[in-house]
């Protein structure tokens, strides 16, 4: 009787965390649904049709619905593997061993990562080129980032080595693909790889604790992930032309449609069009990894079938839920964004209006990613509690609304990224010598995952819209380009203010306890026991 009141307690909790994966998706898509449904109303922007919007609408539904598959799976699939490779990659008795598997996993992850495929089919030099540099940057830095776990190195020192070659090579790089460079670092750190990276550091950390620092050293490995994009993309600038670079903005058909009659007929094929390609890029995203997976667990871990029947499910549910959300984003957010962005950059006088729009977008975009969730949650369970998912997500979403609207500041007036990356990323740099590691660590984490699919997908093309309206397509790789690279700036910026006011916060506390405790008048015993006399 006993056990069945466990199964039965058991099923209840299942179900009930399939019902809390459900309504933190839906609630973060309503916000934007929300604020594009007012500026439908308002009649902002006449370019948004009736056919269009409703589009929007059913794809918000499905957003939600793909946001709660995904989570589910991720829970049950990325997070575990992550988990058992980097607990059990240490148990290899040869360096070089560990070191080549890390960085043919973070190869993998990299070139099947969605969010990275839609950026370079954007830019207009050859796609393959352009991933693979990039994954043998995450390659290399994942291998750092391991070698920094196993020896214990310092964690703050590196970032200023290493953003130190970043803006000592800027000077050099083709304006052209200096925004595109940063935003690599971004678009890298997507729902495939963050889940992954965040549970294998994590991993890795428990096996190498030593004296309590797991928990410091668990976070970390997606920032650096993060910088080595950056650099592969800022050298592989000095050996291309940029001459042939065209971006081809072209939104939409059936975002000018009249009437559902026109609509029906243009909508079918690009629905269809859309979910085939999704089906196929995604696939590429959970394969490679599932692959590899299989054989280390034959290799060196050997699960049990049921164990890895489990992670496998949870692949196929991370697989239709990212189906899903991509296709459901492709046709019914981008286009939109993309309208919204082109109409208010066609009208200089709404230069405010689209500032405004842009930090709302921003803001709520982060409520919508699903890595954003992943992540914080993870801050809370290895803080026990004393950083609270919902601060640190709040937080991180005033900032990079903030992020974005400066983004469109610069879109406008035309200036260099240089004049935001550069004062940011020395005030970043300089907290981390000010604030607890942990605080570091996870705030350069918090950068890379907060610019996943939302941001490429509708924070950025809502300004690229803004430019090409403003300036047309000439200018779109210099001045649109970079939103992800500030969307990415902000969290560490603010989560490290977190971090220092934590220790003022602390020492304010401590000082008057301990004057609650002695007063000025008060006799004190002074024990010399433990003084040398000599």
């Amino acid at each position: 009787m006993n056990m069945k009141a466990i199964h039965k307690r058991k099923k209840i909790n299942f179900n009930w965390s399939w019902l809390q994966k459900v309504g933190e998706s839906f609630l973060s898509v309503i916000p934007i649904v929300f604020l594009v449904t007012v500026i439908y109303l308002t009649g902002l922007v006449p370019a948004l049709s009736l056919p269009a919007f409703v589009l929007f609408l059913v794809s918000s539904f499905f957003i939600g619905l793909g946001l709660t598959f995904f989570q589910i799976g991720c829970d049950r699939s990325m997070s575990k593997i992550g988990e058992v490779i980097g607990e059990t990659l240490f148990r290899q008795k040869r360096l070089y061993v560990v070191l080549l598997m890390t960085f043919v996993l973070g190869f993998l992850i990299t070139v099947a990562e969605p969010d990275l495929s839609v950026m370079a089919s954007q830019i207009g030099i050859d796609e393959a080129m352009l991933i693979c540099s990039i994954g043998l940057g995450v390659g290399l830095f994942l291998v750092i980032g391991a070698t920094r776990i196993l020896f214990q190195k310092s964690l703050n020192v590196m970032f200023l080595a290493f953003y130190g070659i970043v803006f000592a090579l800027a000077g050099i790089v083709d304006p052209k693909l200096l925004p595109i460079s940063f935003d690599s670092g971004g678009v890298t750190t997507g729902p495939v790889t963050v889940p992954f990276i965040l549970a294998f550091g994590a991993g890795l950390a428990s096996s190498r604790s030593h004296g309590g620092k797991s928990s410091e050293d668990s976070f970390g490995l997606t920032a650096l992930a993060s910088v080595g994009p950056i650099l592969m993309v800022m050298i592989l600038s000095l050996f291309i032309d940029t001459g042939a670079m065209e971006y081809s903005f072209e939104p939409e058909a059936y975002m000018s449609a009249a009437d559902f009659g026109e609509f029906g007929p243009l909508f079918v094929p690009i629905l269809g069009e859309a979910v085939l390609g999704q089906l196929g890029s995604v696939a590429l995203a959970i394969c490679p990894i599932a692959a590899f997976f299989l054989v280390y667990d034959l290799l060196f871990v050997k699960l049990s079938f049921k164990s890895l029947a489990k992670i496998f499910i949870g692949l196929i549910y991370a697989y239709l839920g990212l189906v899903v959300f991509m296709t459901t984003v492709e046709i019914g957010f981008l286009p939109i964004a993309q309208s919204i962005g082109q109409y208010l950059g066609n009208n200089s006088s709404l230069l405010y209006l689209a500032v405004i729009l842009g930090a709302l977008f921003g803001l709520f975009g982060v409520f919508a990613e699903p890595a954003v969730h992943i992540l914080v949650h993870q801050i809370e369970k290895i803080s026990e509690g004393t950083i609270k998912s919902f601060n640190v997500l709040l937080v991180m979403a005033l900032a990079i609304g903030g992020g974005v609207a400066l983004a469109v500041v610069r879109a406008h007036f035309g200036f260099s990224i240089l004049y935001y990356m550069v004062p940011g990323y020395i005030l970043a740099l300089g907290l981390t010598f000010l604030v607890p590691h942990i605080y570091t660590s996870m705030a350069f984490d918090s950068g890379g995952v907060a610019s996943g699919p939302m941001a490429s997908t509708f924070v950025m093309p809502f300004v690229i819209g803004f430019t090409v309206g403003s300036h047309g397509v000439d200018n779109v790789f210099e001045n649109a380009f970079g939103c992800v690279a500030m969307i990415a700036l902000m969290p560490l910026i603010v989560i490290q203010l977190m971090g220092l006011y934590a220790v003022v916060k602390r020492r304010v506390i401590d000082r008057k306890i301990r004057t609650g405790f002695i007063g000025e008048d008060d006799c004190q015993l002074i024990d010399l026991a433990g003084v040398s006399h000599g």
